[in-house]
């Protein structure tokens, strides 16, 4: 899954993967599109398998548009449902 974001002319893309490298398992990514080249992670969650609620998130020391940040955390939030089947609420179910 990958998903084009922007906001003040500048342009992102949230790309859903498995990470191998700091562990084995699925992860979200927030990068920055710069001349039309993915520039490095911004913030990555990596999700526990099958676990709601052991997801991570790393941080680089990067300042990004609330909206951004926002759009972001409600993917990595529908990402890590997905990721442990969990369903997401009906109409007038809370969150």
């Amino acid at each position: 899954m990958v998903m084009p974001l922007e906001h003040g002319g500048r342009r992102f893309q949230v790309m859903a993967y498995h990470d191998a490298i700091r562990y084995d398992g699925p992860a979200l990514e927030l990068a920055e599109l710069v001349n039309d080249e993915l520039g490095p992670a911004l913030v990555t969650v990596t999700f526990a398998d099958g676990n709601a609620g052991g997801a991570e998130v790393l941080l680089t020391d990067a300042g990004l548009p609330l909206p951004i940040l926002r759009a972001f955390v409600e993917e990595a939030v529908r990402e890590e449902r997905r990721i442990s089947g969990v369903g997401l609420p009906g109409p007038g179910e809370a969150e």
